[in-house]
């Protein structure tokens, strides 16, 4: 490997999709599944003379001095994860990005904006895809034709953070998959909107999101039926009218998210939330529904289990991404509800403030400063860009941590965060 400050490496980018997906249903038979993904990834890797660089979560990043190494190495990855025999009928795949370019080397690591750009090529991609760009295609050309291969032009993308287009190849290894969806693009020349649209409106597992709606106004529950069952993923399966009703209904429906009014009589939202949350094996996540501002009841409903709030006369595109949202493991918490909660905190008397959990220890170095993140309010996008990975190692992290730590999604995570004394009120 060229060790001067600067040269032209080939860089690749790996990481498996659907993650967070085959860690709910692996749970505890996760991380043997993922050590053997490691051994077959970096067995290739060290066949075609690559350097890693980072291993991170189910991502590795690696440097080659050549393209065709760096090619060599996918192609024997997903050669090597489409023939191992996976156990609980689990079908491990996992997407490759590779581009050639100048960086500078900073200690052991290289930076530069070929980095960036191979790992947001591995993004563009889906599982058991490998993707080039254009500059390491056309460096190709003066190797040997493998025959074994084939690349095909995908014409040119727009990749995130990237203003100008960028034409990308996609290397169709014999034997193994060949079809797959648009790329996962800001703009592409070979997908319409109509196709993207489609793209968005699919979950993480490709099905479809089951709602039930929970209000006292029998108006307000029309008008969100009206607007959800215009999306072709979404059904409405439920209605209540009252807290005592929803836990009800949930038991007959078991929706995916429960649209939640904060006020109702009988029994009030966060009750509700509380006792439907309590129920065994329950994957359900709650969004939280208010008219009014609601610094009174944030923390409580937060407390209760639910993973986000909405007003209740949000744009209609708006209710619908954060229903999708909720439903494929994120959560609605903006920096500003999170400041709620740290003010909520500071109010609290000292001695609610808890010893830190002993599970805390399960987590790696890496989980604990992404559950510190996460707990400051930063998004997925924006921790990874903090971090320099990419958004579906983060997800991996928090799915991580959210197993480990025993919680049901990023919002609890926070109230453990700053109740364990993990963060402080106002610390950078």
């Amino acid at each position: 490997m060229d060790e001067t400050p600067t040269a032209t490496v080939t860089f690749l980018f790996s990481d498996v999709e659907g993650s967070t997906a085959l860690l709910r249903k692996l749970r505890e038979g996760y991380r043997a599944v993922m050590g053997r993904h490691e051994e077959l990834m970096r067995a290739a890797w060290a066949e075609a003379s690559g350097r890693e660089l980072d291993a991170d979560g189910d991502s590795f990043f690696v440097a080659f001095r050549r393209p065709r190494e760096a090619v060599d190495a996918a192609v024997a990855a997903q050669r090597a994860l489409a023939e191992n025999d996976w156990p609980d009928d689990v079908e491990l795949r996992a997407r490759i990005g590779i581009h050639t370019g100048e960086a500078s080397l900073v200690g052991d690591q290289y930076v530069g904006l070929a980095v960036h750009r191979a790992a947001r090529i591995c993004d563009a991609g889906h599982g058991g895809q490998i993707l080039l760009s254009e500059t390491t295609r056309s460096l190709l050309e003066d190797e040997e034709k493998d025959e074994h291969f084939e690349l095909h032009d995908l014409g040119p993308q727009v990749l995130k953070d990237f203003d100008r287009p960028v034409r990308i190849y996609q290397l169709t290894v014999a034997g193994l998959r060949r079809e797959f969806p648009a790329l996962r693009t800001a703009v592409s020349g070979a997908t319409t909107l109509a196709d993207r649209q489609d793209e968005l409106a699919t979950t993480e597992e490709g099905d479809g999101v089951r709602v039930m709606i929970v209000d006292d106004q029998a108006l307000v529950r029309a008008g969100f039926r009206m607007i959800l069952e215009a999306e072709p993923d979404m059904e409405v399966v439920g209605e209540a009218a009252d807290g005592g009703e929803a836990v009800a209904e949930w038991q007959r429906s078991k929706p995916n998210v429960v649209l939640m009014d904060v006020r109702m009589p009988e029994m009030d939202g966060i009750e509700a939330t509380r006792r439907l949350l309590a129920q065994d094996e329950t994957e359900t996540k709650v969004v939280m529904l208010t008219t009014f501002d609601m610094d009174e009841y944030v923390y409580d409903a937060l407390r209760a289990g639910a993973s986000g709030f909405l007003l209740k006369d949000v744009p209609p595109e708006q209710l619908v991404a954060g229903i999708r949202a909720v439903a494929s493991g994120d959560a609605l918490l903006a920096p500003s509800v999170t400041r709620r909660v740290i003010e909520e905190f500071v109010r609290r008397p000292p001695s609610s403030v808890r010893t830190l959990p002993a599970r805390l220890e399960d987590l790696t170095a890496r989980e604990l400063e992404v559950l510190k993140l996460v707990a400051r309010g930063l998004s997925n996008a924006e921790i990874a860009t903090a971090l320099f990975v990419s958004e579906t190692t983060v997800k991996t992290h928090v799915a991580h941590i959210l197993m480990k730590l025993d919680l049901r999604d990023r919002v609890q995570a926070v109230v453990l965060a700053y109740e364990s004394g993990l963060i402080q009120p106002g610390e950078e």
